[in-house]
């Protein structure tokens, strides 16, 4: 005999031991201490608890969301903000999408875009280095008066002592600018690496922008603790550097626990466009407001039995509890985290 026709039968037999008005409503609840009950009157005391109704035969027939707490109203309300402000970023993303489409119609393109970026670079390259090249060969000239002069026991005239410290000065600002441009030249390779990754993404023939934009509709939120509590998997941090660090971390948490981003940039983190229901999509936004700076975790399944099993999962539940222990624990730690895992 299955479980719930032996809950039915109990049910049915409790009704008639205490003689039970079958058109009575009758409420079953389960109390802090995990214990069942049944009454046709919930007390005061309970009325914060969930509960079902039962009609006679003990079947559910309704579910009575239990009072709410002021701190549980003020959870639900920050979180429906912040989801506000998530669409409206993830919204300005999908316009970017849009214009990257615009803008290349292979992944060829974006290459000899990058490739263009490069060789102006390079070619800045070389003739800083011409320059270098130049003054180090001044200041060699210089110097070896300078020494010819102390060997004779002459004083260095001011004028080439001068000399002397302006070229110095100058070769190092040349080897300060060739830095400069290296380091361009490697951002400018990883924002063409991000962008046609991205493209790559928004170009898949099964999912695309339209399927990415059906996921973003989905309405099936997992944003429940273990005992049913709302989570706001949310991250106050400071403007400026803090937040900067608070970003790599909520970044490295994200990679952690599934590898790999679609979209990585300073305002959205979120791993690929689901192929089907068995599988969810985690966002990260950076949330900035007047007064307030914000990292915002939110994970998405399909609204559909599978999807909505998912999002209750203990897997899912952990990736949201987790987020804020972790990245507030990575800032409260000395030093920076330079790089996070590819």
């Amino acid at each position: 005999m299955s479980c719930s026709k032996v809950l039915r039968l109990a049910w049915i037999a409790l009704a008639a031991a205490y003689g039970t008005d079958s058109d009575a409503a009758t409420y079953r609840w389960v109390d802090e201490k995990g214990m069942v009950h049944y009454s046709d009157r919930v007390p005061p005391e309970e009325a914060k608890r969930r509960r079902s109704k039962l009609d006679s035969e003990g079947r559910e027939v309704e579910v009575v969301e239990g009072a709410k707490s002021p701190e549980q109203i003020e959870s639900e309300n920050r979180l429906k903000q912040l989801r506000l402000d998530q669409e409206r970023i993830l919204a300005e993303q999908r316009d970017r999408d849009v214009a990257l489409l615009r803008t290349y119609r292979s992944e060829e393109e974006i290459d000899l875009a990058l490739q263009g970026k490069l060789n102006m670079l390079d070619s800045l390259i070389k003739v800083t280095e011409a320059n270098r090249q130049r003054q180090q060969a001044l200041l060699e000239g210089q110097e070896k008066r300078a020494a010819d002069l102390e060997k004779k026991r002459q004083a260095v005239p001011k004028v080439l002592r001068d000399a002397i410290e302006s070229a110095r000065k100058q070769i190092v600002q040349q080897d300060e600018k060739i830095r400069r441009i290296e380091a361009e030249k490697a951002s400018i390779s990883d924002s063409f690496a991000k962008t046609k990754a991205r493209f790559k993404s928004i170009n898949d023939p099964k999912l695309g922008l339209g399927g990415y934009q059906a996921w973003l509709e989905s309405q099936n939120f997992a944003d429940k603790s273990d005992t049913g509590e709302v989570v706001v998997s949310a991250v106050d941090c400071a403007a400026g550097a803090m937040c900067d660090k608070a970003w790599r971390l909520a970044r490295a948490y994200v990679l952690e626990r599934t590898g790999a981003l679609a979209i990585d940039n300073d305002r959205v983190l979120q791993t690929a466009t689901p192929r089907d229901e068995r599988e969810f999509m985690i966002t990260v936004t950076r949330i900035t407001r007047k007064t307030e700076n914000i990292l915002f975790l939110d994970i998405r399944c399909r609204p559909s039995t599978v999807g909505e099993a998912l999002c209750a999962s203990s897997e899912v539940r952990q990736i949201r509890t987790g987020f804020k222990p972790y990245v507030e624990a990575g800032l409260a730690s000395p030093g920076d985290l330079k790089e996070a895992p590819e």
